[in-house]
């Protein structure tokens, strides 16, 4: 099946996505639907332990510190850039990022007139705020992986297919008006 404009290259040819994007796509069975979301919820709520762990030790909210984390990763980055790439509108994220500022852990450049192009990065306070969040996670997930074995290279595949298709619907979404996911 072909998606104009769109790489699928990394989906496996049986892959059968539930929507449309261009061509009409047929629907995994319900019995396939049934068992990814039970599987996708089950490792979902068992990861998620850790990151709930992390946000409690930070005493910052999930928001804030998704957008610390998205800082970290694109230096530089506007609070415009921010929204679209979290999803989130540019009043919210620019509330967010007020609150990190006052709290001492991002910074903002050179004033512009409009506060969404002023570029943003992490202050020492953030980066080492971030690095230890970070750090906290990578022992867990090197056991984990470990633990995985012989599989893990397969469970590596899967995620990234899963992380892609994800973008393809979260995108397909926002191009038909429907909001990010």
């Amino acid at each position: 099946m072909s998606y104009p404009g769109r790489d699928t290259s990394f989906l496996p040819n049986s892959t059968a996505l539930p929507y449309n994007i261009g061509d009409m796509v047929t629907e995994p069975s319900s019995q396939a639907n049934e068992r990814f979301r039970a599987a996708y919820w089950l490792a979902f709520r068992e990861l998620d332990t850790l990151r709930l762990r992390q946000w409690e030790r930070s005493r910052l909210t999930l928001p804030q510190l998704r957008i610390l984390f998205q800082i970290r990763r694109s230096p530089g980055v506007t609070t415009g850039q921010l929204a679209k790439t979290v999803g989130i509108t540019a009043s919210t994220t620019s509330g967010l990022v007020t609150k990190l500022v006052d709290a001492g852990l991002v910074g903002r450049g050179q004033v512009s007139e409009d506060r969404r192009q002023i570029p943003l990065e992490l202050t020492e306070v953030g980066r080492a705020l971030a690095g230890e969040l970070a750090e906290y996670s990578q022992p867990f997930l090197d056991r984990l992986a470990a633990a995985l074995g012989d599989d893990v290279e397969d469970v590596i595949a899967a995620l990234d297919v899963l992380a892609r298709a994800s973008d393809l619907v979260r995108e397909d979404g926002e191009s038909a008006g429907a909001g990010s996911a």
